[in-house]
């Protein structure tokens, strides 16, 4: 490793104890002195020592008083310390204290020069930066104003912006970046991703662990002014959460065997599985959703009312919101049961409340609503969430998976009496770098959830569940949302029918598989966009319901099987909210790219060859009139056929779609025959009947 940059031997730091009115008094301070008496002392450090190597990102974590700000200080050369050495080698830029370094008179910009020669840069070196630092900070139209009218956010901006642009090769920065707004305190996080890639060695203080250990290489915990782990940044952080605090709103459960422990701190929940954390250090916490502004549960005042060995039951009131939350929380049978509810101060409008669950990225697949699914990787350049799968509500359960052995497989279930509940999976940004699964309630305008008194939300389960369990789960799922023909399987998504070959199980359709498209206000959107309810059989038909999000549209197919013939009929319907034109709509169905035949009433030909450079979707025939069917067939495939009972309704056409989707497509258009928009006014429409025939051995001919 290379030389140290910063060296601190055996430092201590100790205060006089000052005790106000006593001193006056003659009861201590000089008094004390000038009489014999030893003076008493505040040890603020005892004996740390340790180095800090070029390009690193060091954490100072620990409960408030414990010495971390008196630490940076040293190393700033603020103060000095009572006993013991420190070597620092490099320019030094440290944002320690509000308003530290700032003349009142001056304004922002003079300021700026003020600051940046204080850390020895020279005007030109200032010049070449400054924009750079106004931009960065935000406050550009106040810049040639005093800053003795800046509010604290705008003085942390500007402190921050100078700071970390004078080109430091340490970089200080204490807890005062809580001080500024959210959009801000991200930039900040970003900034410090920056200078981190630049080599850069940066010494940080903070209360928000992941953060800390999103950007760290190391982290130094402190308590009552003593160094007491200096492990991995995990084994840090589990460690302050297990000892530290216990008195301030911290306490761990653990089940009867001690496997699955459970440690609440001030509004989160950490979760382990044999001393392993599987919650990432942003673990388990509540939101309320508030005039479309986030308040997360940590952001309150919590204390434990009740601590058992397997059970507690902890309060916590909003620091900006008249809302007061009660969670109680038991571990048995390998689970975790969260029963949350709150109390409302004051009448005011809940838009949702959510419980995220943050997992490490060593889980990397998930099966939620059908889709059985991977994590995207979460790359340096992702600055939003983004979601996996789309939310469906009434969908309540999800299971997450690891290719590590170490981390067990989840189950994930969120109970409630209350209509609107979905759950979210997907990835953070980069700083978070975590999976998260949002249990979310929406609460309508005229819901109760929103008057005085105290609510119930009902139920968050997490499980350690054994691959048997998820497997006859998933099985069970699948099985309430598959129709069984005589040679075919027909899954039912949201929005899509997926086929499958009995005889060989395997996939028959991909990509876009069955589904209905619509084209309005020149823009195509899709059955899958919609939200489905889950399908439900009526006599001896499937009913599947859909409703977008973005246009007063609701979708309903009813799906009934022979399986005598191996087919499916199918009748579609739209019912329109509002009055709208619809310039085309189509049925259609992605093939597996083996598929290399097709036929239509008038016509037949091949599927060519897909090349890696076609974006754009290609229709094949050359024959538009309306036909009643068209079939595909391919090598050990089943020919397919998508057919109508509605005469001079629909063009039948096979289409090779974009090399990225790897399929074939075939597809039934129905567009206007006078008029260049169907006019459908508010109700119900008949779209479409017919249905998707298969035969196992016949050929096209």
């Amino acid at each position: 490793m290379n030389e140290p940059i910063i060296e601190l031997k055996n430092i201590t730091k100790e205060y006089p104890i000052r005790r106000g009115f006593r001193d006056l008094r003659g009861q201590g301070g000089l008094f004390d002195w000038v009489r014999g008496k030893k003076t008493e002392n505040f040890r603020a450090l005892d004996n740390i020592t340790f180095d800090i190597y070029r390009g690193e990102t060091v954490g100072i974590i620990g409960k408030n008083g414990s010495g971390k700000s008196t630490l940076l200080k040293i190393i700033a050369g603020v103060t000095i310390p009572t006993e013991g050495r420190v070597q620092v080698y490099g320019r030094v830029a440290s944002l320690l204290e509000l308003g530290a370094g700032f003349h009142p008179l001056l304004t922002g910009r003079e300021n700026i020069y003020l600051n940046a020669g204080l850390l020895g840069m020279r005007k030109a070196q200032v010049n070449e930066v400054i924009e750079q630092i106004i931009e960065f900070s935000g406050i550009r139209e106040f810049i040639d104003q005093p800053v003795d009218t800046y509010s604290s956010g705008m003085y942390v901006r500007i402190g921050f912006a100078v700071a970390s642009f004078v080109n430091p090769d340490i970089f200080l920065v204490d807890e005062v970046l809580s001080v500024g707004d959210e959009e801000f305190q991200r930039k900040c996080r970003y900034r410090i991703g920056e200078l981190r890639e630049q080599g850069k060695t940066i010494v940080f203080v903070s209360h928000d662990l992941g953060t800390v250990n999103a950007l760290c290489n190391r982290v130094f915990l402190l308590d009552h002014g003593k160094l007491i782990d200096r492990g991995s940044v995990s084994a840090t952080i589990d460690f302050y959460l297990r000892q530290i605090g216990r008195a301030e709103g911290i306490h761990t459960i653990s089940d009867e065997t001690g496997n699955l422990e459970a440690i609440f701190s001030h509004g989160k929940i950490s979760l382990f599985h044999f001393q392993k954390e599987i919650t990432s250090p942003l673990g388990i916490e509540g939101i309320v959703v508030h005039l479309q502004q986030v308040h997360t549960s940590s952001m309150g005042d919590w204390s434990v009312l009740e601590r058992g060995k397997q059970t507690l039951v902890s309060n916590g009131t909003l620091y900006r919101l008249p809302l007061q939350w009660e969670w109680k929380a038991i571990i048995e049978n390998n689970s975790l049961i969260l029963s949350p509810t709150y109390k409302l101060l004051k009448e005011i409008p809940l838009q949702a409340l959510e419980f995220r669950i943050f997992l490490p990225e060593v889980y990397d697949r998930f099966f939620y609503a059908g889709n059985e699914g991977k994590f995207s990787p979460i790359q340096p350049g992702n600055l939003g969430w983004v979601p996996m799968v789309p939310p469906k509500i009434g969908e309540n359960s999800a299971f997450l998976l690891s290719s590590h052995e170490e981390y067990p497989l989840l189950k994930i279930e969120f109970e409630s009496c209350e209509p609107g509940t979905s759950i979210t999976i997907g990835n953070t940004d980069y700083i978070g770098r975590s999976r998260f699964v949002n249990c979310h309630l929406q609460i309508p305008e005229t819901s109760n959830l929103q008057k005085l008194g105290t609510h119930s939300i009902g139920n968050l389960k997490i499980s350690i569940a054994t691959k048997e369990q998820y497997e006859t789960w998933k099985s069970s799922w699948l099985q309430q949302r598959t129709i069984h023909l005589k040679h075919i399987e027909a899954r039912l998504g949201e929005g899509y029918i997926e086929f499958i070959d009995k005889n060989t199980m395997k996939h028959i359709t991909q990509a876009v598989h069955f589904h209905t498209q619509f084209r309005l206000q020149g823009m195509w959107f899709l059955s899958q966009t919609f939200l489905w309810k889950t399908p439900y059989r009526e006599g001896n038909s499937w009913l599947m319901e859909g409703e977008s999000q973005r246009f007063p549209i609701k979708l309903k197919w009813e799906l009934t099987p022979d399986n005598e013939t191996d087919c499916i009929i199918t009748k579609i319907w739209c019912e329109t909210m509002e009055e709208i034109d619809l310039e085309e709509y189509n049925i259609s169905i992605g093939l597996v790219y083996p598929y290399s035949q097709w036929e239509t009433s008038f016509e037949k030909g091949t599927f060519p060859e897909i090349l890696p450079q076609q974006i754009e979707y290609r229709h094949l025939n050359k024959n538009y009139s309306p036909s009643l069917y068209i079939k595909a067939q391919g090598d050990n495939l089943p020919l397919i056929c998508l057919f109508t009972n509605q005469e001079n309704t629909f063009r039948m056409s096979p289409i090779n779609p974009e090399y990225s989707l790897g399929a074939r497509i075939i597809q039934a258009i129905a567009t206007p025959e006078q008029k260049s928009v169907f006019h459908l006014k508010t109700g119900m429409h008949f779209l479409f009947d017919g249905g998707i025939r298969f035969q196992t051995t016949k050929n096209i001919n």
